[in-house]
């Protein structure tokens, strides 16, 4: 009922309050704090993909749209563009591991377990005899090798993660560190993969508490469980895995039942390699383990948003200067918390509406047309954007620029100082993470006047394609540099509470968020009126 009072609401949240200034002085905080309090309400459930919170924000936009007097890119006046997202997602009641002594079935087992790669078929068999590899770490500068006397070859190989622990569990022994290099999965399988073992169980070690990867965190396993994209338009082969091995996260239940026929347990075993730093790996004689695999698959459904406002100048007006942002974001993290996705990215979303009006209002329209694109899916995968790039309702010689809006509603504060997350790029005072600009010197000279008549200042530090964050190719910008039109992406950066249920409209400072608004407004109007040609001096093509 949350979702039907919610879809009610787009009614009553669509006519305007009272009469509004022209141009960009349209743009005020309380129609910022009126979009933004509904987007990302509990009440939409996080936007996910495929759920009907993000329909409900959908047709929100598009009757924003339509209230505005955009143009509709069809002949039916129809705003949204309908794709279809392919979503395969395990079948729980189907899946299990059963584990045989020979040709006897000893346990069959149905505790969730997660497997990577994300299989391509509707059923996956992974059956062979086990090794136990303790943590699966092989170190040559620590005198540590969980595989020197076993063969792994073509074996279903059981290991733990992390690496030999303190007592209390809080701190790996090598490097003497509460985290060493060593428990990185991606080192441990690289020489693994050498070996060319049948897969991996991966089962969480006792001293760390937990029995399954979901107790890190609930989200993990609905993430794991399925695998979405762009539904192909023509039957394409799939070329599988190759022969990399498939990583099987398992509960400890499943370990546990493996060794327990060899009178074996996974604590005991733990505390013997913590003890003296001796692996004891040994191969389980006569134990075979089959893992059976079974997906459902469904096609969802989504919309991107799109509505135009004709240039005014005779021959100008055929290009098209588009914004965009995403609408959707995260969902619920399933113990009843709500990914709200304020800033990420409700801001830029919120934004767009308030543009789209300022241009509505401008006294005289700017020469280049003006295009709204808000997409769906950039949370898993970008797929939105991918599919207009693909199927543009704009051919794509006509697109002059593309101008890109995420997380446009923070400033840094004390709190942000003081975060123990990594990698944080939210900006203070006046900053803005300025992504772009790379393929015309033009574009990026209009940037930057728009920034100084704003009275802020680009960072932009992220703006290289080097970056280990890779901030260039994150966003919804990126579909379509690829198809070689110029784009600029604006950002505030990330937070405390980047992809954290704490991302809620009351954290969004609304100060910033106008000046940010306002600003995107102007650089967006400064490209539509530029009167020579936008022109691409380095296409992303021949990077």
């Amino acid at each position: 009922m949350k979702v039907l009072a919610a879809f009610i609401s787009v009614i009553l949240f669509s006519f305007p309050l009272y009469a509004q200034k022209k141009g960009m002085e349209s743009i005020n905080v309380h129609d910022l704090k009126m979009h933004m309090k509904f987007l990302a309400s509990d009440e939409l459930e996080g936007r996910d993909t495929g759920e009907p919170g993000l329909q409900v924000a959908a047709r929100y936009l598009a009757v924003q749209a339509e209230q505005l007097g955009l143009q509709a890119a069809d002949a039916d006046g129809n705003y949204m563009q309908p794709y279809i997202i392919e979503e395969k997602a395990y079948d729980r009641g189907k899946c299990h591991v059963a584990i045989m002594l020979g040709d006897s079935l000893l346990t069959l087992n149905s505790d969730p377990f997660y497997v990577l790669p994300a299989p391509s078929g509707d059923r996956t068999i992974i059956e062979g005899d086990v090794v136990f590899v303790g943590y699966g770490i092989s170190s040559e500068e620590h005198g540590y090798n969980d595989f020197e006397k076993v063969d792994i070859r073509d074996k279903v190989v059981l290991m733990m993660n992390r690496a030999p622990m303190n007592e209390e569990g809080t701190q790996a022994q090598f490097d003497n560190s509460k985290w060493t290099g060593m428990e990185n999965l991606q080192y441990k399988m690289q020489y693994i993969y050498s070996q060319q073992p049948k897969a991996v169980l991966m089962v969480m070690d006792p001293k760390s508490g937990m029995r399954s990867i979901e107790d890190v965190n609930p989200a993990i396993g609905k993430y794991l469980s399925r695998s979405r994209g762009l539904k192909a338009e023509e039957e394409e082969t799939d070329g599988g895995n190759g022969n990399s091995p498939e990583v099987v996260f398992v509960h400890r239940s499943v370990a546990d039942q493996l060794l327990a026929p060899l009178g074996k347990n996974l604590e005991d075993l733990q505390l013997e390699i913590d003890r003296n730093l001796v692996p004891q790996s040994f191969p389980l004689e006569g134990i075979i383990v089959k893992v059976e695999l079974f997906m459902e698959t469904k096609d969802l459904e989504i919309d991107n948003i799109f509505g135009m406002i004709e240039g005014s100048d005779p021959l100008l007006k055929d290009e098209v200067v588009i914004y965009m942002a995403h609408y959707d974001h995260l969902g619920v993290d399933g113990e009843g918390g709500v990914f709200n996705g304020a800033d990420d990215n409700a801001s830029g979303t919120v934004a767009l509406i308030e543009i789209a009006e300022a241009f509505m209002k401008e006294k005289k329209r700017p020469k280049r047309s003006v295009g709204f694109l808000w997409v769906s899916a950039e949370e898993i995968g970008l797929f939105g954007s991918e599919y207009f790039a693909a199927h543009p309702l704009i051919p794509h010689d006509r697109i002059a620029a593309a101008i890109n809006l995420d997380m446009v509603g923070r400033t840094r504060t004390e709190e942000d100082s003081k975060s123990s997350r990594s990698g944080l790029t939210i900006q203070g005072g006046d900053s803005v993470k300025v992504i772009g600009g790379l393929q015309s010197k033009v574009l990026m000279e209009i940037n930057e006047r728009s920034l100084a008549e704003a009275g802020l200042v680009g960072n932009y530090r992220y703006n290289n394609l080097t970056d280990p964050n890779r901030y260039f190719f994150r966003s919804d910008h990126i579909s379509f540099a690829r198809k070689d039109i110029p784009v600029l992406s604006y950002s505030t950066g990330t937070h405390r509470d980047y992809h954290l249920v704490s991302d809620v409209e009351e954290s969004i400072d609304y100060d910033k968020f106008l000046k940010m608004t306002r600003f995107c407004y102007k650089a967006g109007f400064n490209v539509a009126q530029y009167s020579g040609p936008i022109k691409v001096d380095k296409p992303m093509s021949m990077w």
